[in-house]
């Protein structure tokens, strides 16, 4: 072999060489450097910066809050209901014009006539008595012909009114069952503003819906219900919307310290601010009218 060709051949062996192993020492080093930067980790992490403490001490109020949700839920019930309404139909003279009747036959002949139709309402109510009596609104049964109360186990029971007091807007229904599933009842006057509370209820139809927020503030009145009398709501930030009427307001222990009653929206839905009718004027006229069909209070005056 030609002794040039020979030493050339050996010089190439050592570039090739050469050339190999620092594209092995850069690739060596990439993989080190892509590493610690996570760049082919495609994953999500799960390793979190929040102290052990802080997520034992999160964990266990989460807990805690499913505890009293879940334990409350079995006595929130859905309230169906169906109330005919009369329409004395629109006031048109020119109906008895001929002129008009032949031109026009009788296809608005029935606008000038009364006539009955169907209105529906939903609400929420809680179960206080193992017998079938709920608490919810007035203004959840007021005038209802037919009420039908859907329980956490779908079952579906048809309720009368046992009585309602449109003064402070609650009713009493009642349904035929035993052992019903119950809910303790609290003492609103110990409730403080800052403490926890959730709302449980049917709004828009969606059941047994739980939201939480706080205790807003105590004693509000001039809430714009004129039919109500007494006024003494609790706010709450709890989302409250329509169909959560006369469902519970919950404390931390499970009780019911509320009747969730109204919120004030200037577009019909959530804005932050509900108001629920304190339990133990709930309980006042619940015992009135499971004892005597009505309410009665005292008055003074001259006669």
């Amino acid at each position: 072999l030609d002794p040039w060709r020979s030493f050339m051949i050996t010089k190439r062996k050592k570039h090739v060489i050469l050339g190999g192993l620092l594209i092995t020492i850069g690739l060596i080093i990439g993989l080190v450097i892509s590493a610690n930067l996570n760049i082919f980790n495609t994953g999500y992490t799960t390793e979190t910066r929040v102290s052990k403490d802080a997520v034992d001490l999160l964990s266990r109020i989460n807990n805690a809050t499913a505890e009293v949700a879940a334990a409350a839920m079995p006595s929130v019930v859905n309230i169906a209901s169906t109330t005919t309404v009369h329409s004395r139909g629109m006031d048109m003279p020119f109906m008895n014009d001929p002129f008009f009747r032949d031109f026009f036959g009788d296809r608005f002949r029935s606008f000038n006539h009364p006539r009955d139709y169907k209105q529906r309402g939903m609400g929420s109510g809680v179960i206080v008595d193992a017998n079938g009596y709920i608490l919810t609104n007035n203004h959840v049964v007021k005038d209802a012909n037919a009420i039908t109360v859907k329980l956490a186990d779908d079952r579906e029971l048809k309720a009368k009114i046992v009585g309602t007091d449109p003064e402070t807007d609650i009713a009493v229904i009642k349904v035929d069952g035993n052992d019903l599933p119950t809910a303790p009842i609290g003492d609103s006057d110990q409730l403080k503003v800052g403490q926890w509370v959730l709302a449980i209820g049917n709004p828009f139809g969606l059941s047994h819906t739980v939201t939480a927020g706080i205790v807003s503030a105590k004693g509000r009145t001039n809430i714009g219900l004129p039919d109500v009398q007494f006024q003494d709501f609790i706010q709450t930030d709890a989302a409250i919307n329509f169909g959560n009427s006369g469902g519970p307001l919950i404390n931390i222990d499970g009780q019911v310290i509320g009747i969730n009653s109204a919120i004030y929206s200037s577009s019909g839905g959530y804005m932050g601010i509900g108001f629920a009718i304190p339990v133990n004027i709930a309980k006042y006229v619940y015992d009135q009218i499971v004892s005597e069909g009505k309410v009665v209070r005292g008055y003074i005056g001259i006669y």
